[in-house]
């Protein structure tokens, strides 16, 4: 049977709103993810796949709080049939269970994301440990809310005698490991982003957008408080659409936040003076601490050859500025090698039409550079990378580094 309302009094205006908006945002969220990760650029993830599953869980738990509405929630208690508590109370225990698993996913799938963009070794380790927490806790809290009751009919069969924990309790307790979790796992990655070598609009729009999944704390520290006007109101159906709004808008905008920092090629379209790369510069980029060196934009011209270990190795790529140019030139050599990745050197000499280098240049270079044109700059730049078979990162997961203008979200 319906729902009815003799003073006219309803919140189901504002529970379809809420529901219908945010799940329309959040599946056009996830699904933009899914085309730019499996079409646009071919590596979808484990990560991804989550993603998705937490979206169903997400349409799951608002199809579930739609049904609480058709059974009388957003409407006085008093004044509901009798008839319409069972069906009532069985749609309140399935949004409790999709709610709890599907903010779990979320969680998950961001923690995998962090290991897939950002290498440094601390970050993996914080990120593999979280992720073996995570799925531990799903599967404990899941058979928490499917038999918080035994047998389970005794959640909205009153007739029938069992046995059931205090679920306020529980709620409490989940709630506040939520709000925990979700502040711990939206500050990984901020010092690491901080830290990278981009212009300082698009940095700090990379910060706004990570900084996206704070406003579901804020939403965790919202929903506590409407748990405990749920748990002591006399009047639960009008007084419960509070917790089931804020517990479905926590889930939708978890995986809006999540999936926003993937939508960077889309960003770039539309807004590319604030998100376009820097790797379309003539120069490679500046490599940080938490990057690869050298980005894999500049292997392109890799030659291979196998001994004991895979070898690979880049030709010399000289460039020669003649006089007319510009540009002074020195009339001296140098080498400078990268600190950060000694396999690349980089020799630059020079001289006037009738000065020749004093000094001469100590270079390993692999695959010979090309003599300086009279009166013209030579730059060579060897890039010799070894990659051993046994060098495997200690926990087992693909270490590949980014770098600072080319982080493939």
């Amino acid at each position: 049977m319906a729902h009815r309302s003799l003073d006219g009094a309803s919140r189901s205006v504002e529970i379809c709103a809420v529901l219908a908006t945010f799940s329309v945002l959040s599946t056009i969220t996830v699904a933009l993810r899914t085309y730019i990760r499996l079409v646009l650029l071919r590596n979808f993830g484990l990560d991804d796949g989550l993603m998705v599953v937490a979206q169903i869980l997400a349409i799951g738990s608002a199809i579930a709080i739609g049904l609480e509405n058709k059974y009388g929630l957003g409407y006085h208690t008093w004044e509901q049939p009798k008839d319409n508590y069972v069906p009532y109370m069985k749609a309140f225990y399935a949004s409790v269970i999709v709610y709890n698993i599907g903010i779990c996913f979320v969680k998950i799938g961001i923690l995998l994301q962090y290991r897939r963009v950002f290498a440094l070794r601390l970050i993996q380790i914080i990120t593999f440990y979280g992720v073996m927490f995570m799925i531990a806790w799903t599967i404990t809290i899941a058979f928490l809310n499917i038999l918080v009751c035994v047998p389970v009919a005794a959640v909205w069969d009153t007739t029938i005698t069992g046995r059931c924990i205090n679920r306020l309790t529980v709620w409490y307790v989940m709630a506040g490991f939520n709000l925990v979790t979700d502040i711990g796992i939206f500050c990984i990655p901020l010092p690491v982003i901080k830290s990278l070598q981009l212009p300082r609009k698009q940095k700090a729009m990379l910060l706004a957008i990570f900084c996206l999944g704070f406003f579901t704390c804020i939403i965790s520290i919202i929903r506590i408080q409407t748990l405990r006007v749920a748990a002591s109101t006399k009047d639960p159906n009008w007084d419960n659409v509070d917790a089931a709004i804020w517990s479905f808008l926590e889930v939708a905008i978890a995986v809006i936040a999540a999936c926003l920092p993937t939508l960077r090629p889309l960003f770039s379209k539309l807004m590319p003076r604030m998100f376009a790369s820097s790797s379309r510069s003539t120069g490679p980029p500046q490599y940080g601490p938490y990057v690869q060196a050298p980005s894999s934009q500049y292997l392109n011209d890799m030659k291979r050859t196998r001994t004991g270990k895979s070898q690979r190795s880049l030709s010399d790529d000289t460039m020669t500025l003649n006089e007319n140019s510009g540009i002074p030139v020195p009339t001296h050599s140098y080498s400078v090698k990268s600190r950060l990745c000694p396999a690349i050197i980089v020799s630059i000499s020079g001289g006037g039409k009738q000065d020749q280098p004093s000094e001469n240049t100590e270079s390993k270079d692999c695959g010979g550079g090309r003599e300086a044109a009279e009166g013209g700059i030579q730059t060579t730049t060897t890039v010799i990378q070894q990659v051993a078979p046994e060098r495997i990162s200690e926990d087992g997961w693909n270490n590949s580094r980014r770098s600072d203008s080319d982080i493939t979200l």
